[in-house]
C-alpha cells in the first residue's frame, strides 16, 4: 500500500571524489554562486531538513537567505533520534522561522519539555533510532510540508536513499579531491552491495557554474516509494555558462 508524503529534494556539494567533508571536517565547498543556487531553492520549498550531526558540527540557522521565500511556510527540520541536539545551537532560535525537532519517545522528558518551552516543535516517534522515514515524513504532512529540502549529512542521506524517499538529487561537483578513509561521503551509512539495490537516478540538467571551476547536476529518481503529495516541476537559478538540458534536448550557453 502506497503512502502519502512529501516531495523530497536533496542538495549537497562534494568533491570530484564524493566527499561532502574531509578527514578534518573542512567542508566549506561550495563558491558562493553555488551558495546561491542553495539559498534560491530554499525559497521554493516549505522545509529544510539536516541530520543532527550537521547541527553539532556546523551550527547552521538553515535561514532563508538572498531570496524571497515563494511559499506559504517555511520549517527547520531535524531528524535526532536520540535528541542529542545541542540547547544553545542556533536553530533552536524561532523568532523569524519555527524549527521542527524529530526525535524517539525514549528520549529524554526534560530536554523535550526545554525544547517545547522555547517554541520548537518536537514530534515524538514511538519507536527506537534510526527513525523510521515511513513514519517520519507524512508526519510532516501535518504541518502543511509539501516539498522539503534535504542538505545532509552523509549518515542522513543514506536513510533517505535506502527508504527509497529521494525524488531529487542536485549536486555541484567541485574541482576538488579529499580522499581518505575518514572522510565524509556524500551518502554515508551502510551502503548498498551492488547496483541492483541503487536507487535508479537520470541526469536531466548540468550546468557550468559561472565561477568555471564547479559542475552542478540534476537527477530525477526513476523509481520511489511513498506517493509524493505535490510533484513540482522545480528550475533551477540559472548562473552557469553553459547548459546541458536533457528535458528540452538543449546544449547551449546562458545568455
Amino acid at each position: 500500500m502506497s503512502w502519502l508524503r512529501p516531495y523530497v529534494v536533496v542538495f549537497a556539494t562534494a568533491t570530484i571524489d564524493g566527499r561532502i567533508a574531509s578527514r578534518t571536517g573542512f567542508s566549506k565547498l561550495s563558491c558562493s554562486e553555488d551558495k546561491r543556487r542553495q539559498f534560491w531553492l530554499r525559497s521554493k520549498v516549505d522545509a529544510v531538513l539536516v541530520g543532527v550531526n550537521t547541527i553539532i558540527v556546523d551550527n547552521p540557522t538553515l535561514r532563508p537567505k538572498e531570496f524571497p521565500h515563494t511559499r506559504p511556510r517555511y520549517y527547520r527540520v531535524v531528524l535526532d533520534g536520540r535528541l542529542r541536539v545541542p540547547l544553545n545551537a542556533r536553530i533552536l532560535d524561532v523568532s523569524q522561522y519555527p524549527t521542527i525537532v524529530i526525535t524517539s519517545s525514549r528520549s529524554d522528558r526534560s530536554k523535550i519539555a526545554e525544547l517545547r518551552k522555547r517554541g520548537v516543535e518536537v514530534i515524538e516517534l514511538d519507536t527506537e533510532p534510526p527513525l523510521p522515514l515511513d513514519k517520519v515524513l507524512p508526519k510532516l504532512l501535518d504541518y502543511g510540508i509539501r516539498i522539503l529540502m534535504v542538505e545532509g549529512g552523509g549518515e542522513t542521506l543514506w536513510h533517505f536513499f535506502r527508504y527509497g524517499v529521494v525524488d531529487e538529487l542536485r549536486v555541484t561537483y567541485t574541482s576538488t579531491v579529499f580522499g581518505g578513509r575518514e572522510a565524509t561521503s556524500l551518502v554515508g551509512g551502510e551502503g548498498f552491495s551492488d547496483t541492483s539495490e541503487s536507487p535508479k537516478l537520470k541526469p536531466v540538467l548540468l550546468g557550468l557554474c559561472t565561477c568555471g571551476n564547479e559542475i552542478h547536476v540534476i537527477y530525477r529518481a526513476m523509481d520511489v516509494r511513498g506517493t509524493p503529495i505535490e510533484k513540482p516541476d522545480l528550475d533551477t537559478l540559472r548562473n552557469f555558462t553553459l547548459l546541458i538540458d536533457l528535458r528540452e534536448g538543449l546544449w547551449k550557453p546562458v545568455t
